[in-house]
């Protein structure tokens, strides 16, 4: 006699697959100041494009301007002449007032403008565009060697007094509208000229900017022997992260 047997099947519930995580995305970087001159100068303040309202006011001395003039379907800043030798003449600069955007502290940090410049408007260096004064707490600055009129990109650390340089490999002082980009990235200190990378130069990872001095474009200030740009200026613009 066969005896039946009840085969009895057991549910076992499936095991979640285990979580994924998600990949990391790097955030992409913030604009924080921006001026490319098209809405010209309104009450002698000319827009900031990022809006962040950190707008640039019209500063001159010994009756200097700086003019805004048109090419094509866009319009750009143009600044003073050199001045002569001996004598006084008109000098101009841009400035917004401090503001935390505009310390990136030990932060990625890009900026950046387009210059036309020709030799015959230098003497000495010139400053395109900078927060912070020499000698005095952090800096980061671009500006032009009076010498070979080649750009730079400048960093002197808060509390420290380091400085750090990164200089272009050709001269932009040719008379044609040049893109000059500097970046700070974790130890690293860069500048490029139309997509061309120039000098990259080590810095410390601590090195801070971190200032209570306006940003100002065009110049350092007023004083006796500043360092003026005197050439024409577009597209200037301010990232951080």
């Amino acid at each position: 006699m066969f005896k039946l047997t009840t085969l009895v099947l057991l549910t076992v519930p499936a095991l979640a697959a285990p979580a994924v995580a998600a990949p990391s995305v790097d955030q992409p970087p913030t604009l924080v100041a921006r001026y490319n001159f098209d809405g010209g100068a309104v009450a002698g303040k000319i827009s900031d494009l990022s809006g962040k309202g950190s707008s640039l006011t019209v500063r001159s001395a010994d009756n200097g301007t700086v003019a805004i003039n048109t090419e094509g379907a866009g319009r750009y800043a143009s600044f003073p002449a050199l001045c002569p030798t001996t004598g006084t003449c008109g000098r101009a600069l841009l400035e917004a007032p401090n503001a935390p955007d505009l310390n990136p502290g030990i932060r990625t940090f890009r900026w950046a403008a387009s210059v036309r410049v020709t030799a015959a408007q230098l003497r000495g260096k010139a400053n395109i565009m900078q927060k912070g004064l020499a000698g005095a707490a952090s800096v980061w600055k671009l500006q032009l060697t009076g010498k070979t009129g080649r750009a730079q990109c400048i960093m002197t650390g808060k509390g420290t007094g380091q400085t750090f340089s990164a200089t272009s490999a050709k001269p932009v002082a040719d008379g044609a509208w040049k893109k000059i980009v500097c970046e700070r990235s974790a130890t690293s200190l860069s500048i490029s000229v139309d997509g061309e990378a120039g000098a990259k130069v080590t810095i410390p990872a601590t090195l801070a900017v971190d200032n209570t001095m306006p940003l100002r474009v065009g110049g350092p200030n007023f004083g006796a022997s500043s360092d003026m740009y005197h050439g024409q200026l577009d597209d200037v613009y301010i990232q951080v992260g």
